[in-house]
């Protein structure tokens, strides 16, 4: 019961629909009962074996206004148990999303999205199938299996018990079957999971895969995948087949043993030929609600195995979040300096620390550069500027005020970044850049963004502009068009701290220095921080550090770092030779 725990919240908001729901199974099925004893009492009027004389004219009547009240009830029990199932799986989604948006990097890191998509479609589906109609008919066998059992019991409690005998075999066959389908729906579940993650990651490298050649090895990897979850759904197949034959039997002997007890009474005169049929229909209404019970488990074991993976979302914890002695946004301050106070940090499993002993200020309205080779902490330094992974308390300050207890919300929309590895949604140039801004963004703004990022002659030239419509991470761009299109998108969030993460690294030195020239103005006022394994990127910054294996060894301005032997005037050198072969090309 407690990986259900989970889905009180919603059984709870929509308890009253529940309530009602309940009371139309309640009354569907009071409804269908009486009419077996009509169609018995019917029966021995004709045959003589009573003195009830009806006319069949007004029964038939009767026997159809009881069919059609029965099944408008049936209608709204329907109505209201599925589509307040489909409520619950809408808010479900919701609410599983939002907890995924409030998750750090560090569980995406461990966790691959095929995977998360698997659990967020398919599991909640069939999270929804338990919720809609195992419910549904768990309440129905609920409530006909204790009427329709009294209404054969007042008729005639030795026929009745002779039905029944044979089901006293259901509950160890139910547990058996039970608990095989739950530990195999779980595999089944698990292998749809690595099988939407192949499909997920093929897809999205579909241009690798064609350049190597290797159509053929990830189709074949693909057919191991594919027949993995066609082995554990055969296996749940299994015993699903197996189960539904033994209800089916139970049920079968059931109605046999019905059939000689009541043939054997009418003999001996001890009851009459409409009891019988009165009974055998009566047993025939408790024949679906038992064979059902074989679906309604599957349906319960296959959603609780789902819901278990869900909880395995919803069970991690942000290890990043608003600290109980956050700062009231009305009191930050509005001149943001930052100071780095003998910062480390390590990576969870990694056995080096990324930074190490970093010390520094940053004052408001500068721009510092940083450069150092790959894997030298770079990057991570202004991660932990915007607190995408745990900060300890006192290494870093902003503005005064300890980084743990800035409120989320506002420290990231005091930042606007540019990443390397840009990102672009599949939508229009127009909206990929509206997605940086705070507020509301008319049309001038996003031109003079764009203009700013050297990007607007290029969107000119689509046939469609601004509305132009980009394919999946902005396929239809170049690289240097997706990187500037990026650095557009963060320039019209106009934050006071902006951070351009090795972001020009795919334009040429000429539309390097065009964007430069243009962030100039754009800089000016504003905390910047340049990281580049260029040098003529960074050189226009007030300070230059350079990291190497995670520790700051160098710092200075442009013309200090070129005049002092070290990794900065080494590179500074190479690039320099650089440009001269490509002058001389």
């Amino acid at each position: 019961m407690k990986s259900y725990r989970s889905l009180w919240p919603y059984l709870h908001r929509y308890r009253w629909r529940f309530f009602f729901g309940f009371l139309f199974v309640l009354a569907t099925n009071y409804v269908n009962v009486q009419i077996p004893g009509i169609v018995g009492m019917t029966i021995n009027s004709m045959t003589g074996h009573s003195d009830l004389l009806g006319d069949l004219a007004v029964i038939g009547v009767y026997i159809v206004a009881l069919a059609g009240i029965s099944g408008a009830f049936r209608y709204l029990m329907r109505r209201v148990l599925i589509d307040t199932s489909r409520d619950i799986e809408f808010d479900f989604r919701n609410d599983i999303y939002a907890h995924l948006q409030r998750l750090d990097p560090t569980y995406y890191d461990q966790n691959s999205t095929g995977d998360i998509m698997s659990r967020m479609t398919n599991d909640i589906d069939l999270v929804r199938m338990m919720l809609g109609p195992a419910i549904m008919y768990t309440a129905n066998s609920i409530v006909v299996l204790p009427l329709v059992l009294y209404k054969m019991a007042a008729m005639d409690w030795r026929m009745t018990a002779a039905g029944l005998a044979p089901l006293l075999l259901l509950p160890p066959l139910v547990k058996a079957f039970g608990s095989r389908l739950h530990s195999r729906s779980r595999e089944q579940q698990d292998s749809m999971a690595d099988l939407t993650t192949f499909v997920q990651e093929s897809l999205a490298g579909i241009r690798i895969i064609k350049a190597y050649g290797r159509e053929n090895d990830s189709a074949k990897r693909f057919l191991d995948e594919n027949e993995t979850y066609i082995d554990k759904s055969l296996s749940v197949a299994r015993v699903q087949a197996a189960f539904f034959p033994s209800i089916r039997l139970l049920t079968g002997m059931g109605m046999l043993a019905i059939l000689f007890v009541g043939a054997w009474h009418i003999i001996n005169e001890t009851s009459d030929f409409g009891t019988l049929m009165a009974l055998i229909m009566l047993y025939g209404m408790i024949i679906w609600p038992l064979i059902a019970a074989g679906w309604v488990i599957n349906l319960y074991q296959r959603g609780s195995a789902g819901i278990d993976r869900i909880n395995e979302i919803l069970q991690a914890e942000p290890r990043i979040s608003d600290s109980p002695q956050v700062v009231a946004p009305e009191d930050l301050p509005d001149t943001l300096d930052i100071a780095f106070n003998n910062l480390t940090f390590t990576y969870d499993g990694a056995g080096n620390p990324a930074l190490r002993n970093i010390t520094l200020d940053v004052p408001a309205g500068r721009t510092l550069g940083i450069v150092g080779r790959v894997g030298s902490g770079k990057s991570t330094l202004v991660h932990l500027l915007l607190r995408l992974y745990p900060v300890e308390r006192g290494t870093i300050t902003l503005g005064g005020i300890d980084l743990n207890d800035w409120p989320l919300d506002e420290l990231r929309r005091a930042v606007g970044i540019v990443y390397q590895d840009t990102f672009l949604f599949s939508d229009s140039i127009a909206e990929n850049i509206r997605f940086g801004a705070l507020g509301d963004l008319d049309d001038e703004q996003i031109v003079q963004a764009a203009t700013a990022a050297d990007v607007h002659k290029d969107i000119k030239d689509f046939p469609k502009g601004y509305d132009t419509m980009l394919g999946e991470r902005g396929i239809n761009l170049s690289g240097g068009q997706k990187q500037r299109l990026s650095i557009a998108r963060s320039l019209v969030r106009n934050a006071r701290i902006l951070i351009l993460d090795d972001c020009l690294s795919a334009v040429d030195t000429h539309t390097e220095e065009a964007i430069l020239g243009a962030l100039r103005s754009v800089m000016a006022g504003r905390t910047t921080f340049l990281i580049s394994h260029r040098i003529s990127t960074v050189a226009l910054a007030d300070e230059i550090i350079v990291l190497e294996d995670g520790a700051i060894t160098q710092r200075g301005t442009h013309e200090q770092l070129v005049a002092q032997p070290g990794l900065y005037a080494d590179l500074h050198r190479k690039q320099l030779l650089e440009e001269e072969v490509e002058g001389i090309v």
